[in-house]
């Protein structure tokens, strides 16, 4: 075991001093994930970064923009909310949620996907007819319409958002899944396992499934900053069309209730939409730096133009 964690951890390594932008991608969500461990345990104004409207934060209810120790100061660097609450205790302790979202939807969506590509692409024809169609049918239908109903269903909430986009997200993989199951089964070690008599179940789990989850996995990891512009704009929507400020201190919430105040309170929604924007670029530097890497033919596009 011992030996296998310092592989990997070399590989890291090498990775971060070969590819400039997985490093500064890996800094970036590096920087992030430190910043939401910060938050979820010890920000600035603790409570009213969870949506506690304190004492404190109800004396700065009402001001004017920009009146001392209220827009962004030293006391508050990123001012506060219209509920007189420290925004960038808010952001940190939303670092958490956006990148528990992410990583939910991610990891979810790849691991159904795999399976349901693997049951598509490795199985008799009843079956696999049946799985493409379905896989089609849910790839169809818009994460922002399936959100807006799952919403109507359950209720506002990070669950509705997640359950939203692991539908949408997963049939994407599970395609991508069956293609290469259809290219896999086809080869020659698959076929004289078909031929030794091994079961299905267990060339899908010895050889197949090693051969196609790293190829998703990457594919994943790409697909992140995708995931969290899209769990951001539902999560903007449902804060724009909020009448009253919502104290789940989600980054696309906040941007979306403070939009209503751009003019006047303009850091309620420029601070979170930064960090939305800089976590989104270093998930694509982080992606492309991994893809490219695994990727010579990538790599040699890429030359192109830079």
């Amino acid at each position: 075991m011992g030996v296998i964690v310092k592989s990997r951890l070399g590989s890291l390594h090498n990775l971060v001093k070969t590819s400039k932008k997985f490093s500064i991608g890996f800094t970036i969500v590096l920087v992030i994930a430190i910043l939401s461990i910060v938050g979820f345990f010890n920000s600035p104004y603790h409570m009213e970064g969870w949506g506690i409207v304190t004492e404190e934060a109800m004396g700065r209810q009402g001001l004017a923009p920009c009146l001392p120790f209220y827009c962004p100061n030293a006391n508050h660097v990123f001012g506060t909310d219209d509920m007189g609450r420290d925004l960038l205790s808010r952001i940190l302790v939303g670092a958490h949620l956006a990148l528990i979202q992410t990583v939910t939807v991610v990891f979810t969506s790849i691991a159904l996907g795999v399976l349901m590509g693997i049951a598509a692409g490795y199985s008799n024809t009843v079956v696999e007819k049946l799985s493409t169609y379905l896989i089609e049918l849910l790839i169809i239908i818009p994460s922002m319409v399936l959100a807006a109903a799952l919403i109507a269903i359950i209720g506002r909430g990070i669950q509705s958002v997640i359950i939203a986009l692991i539908l949408t997200w997963s049939p994407w993989y599970a395609r991508l899944t069956y293609i290469l199951v259809r290219q896999l089964r086809e080869l020659d070690f698959i076929k004289i396992c078909e031929a030794m008599g091994f079961s299905r179940t267990y060339i899908a789990y010895r050889h197949i499934v090693p051969n196609v989850a790293p190829l998703i996995f990457i594919e994943g990891i790409t697909d992140s900053s995708s995931v969290l512009i899209e769990i951001a704009s539902i999560n903007f929507l449902i804060g724009a069309a909020s009448l009253t400020s919502i104290d789940l201190p989600d980054w696309g919430m906040i941007v979306g209730y403070g939009i209503r105040y751009v003019r006047t309170f303009w850091w309620i929604s420029f601070f979170p939409g930064l960090f939305i924007a800089l976590t989104a670029l270093g998930l694509i530097l982080l992606g492309d730096g991994l893809s490219e890497t695994l990727s010579p033919w990538l790599k040699r596009r890429w030359k192109l133009w830079f």
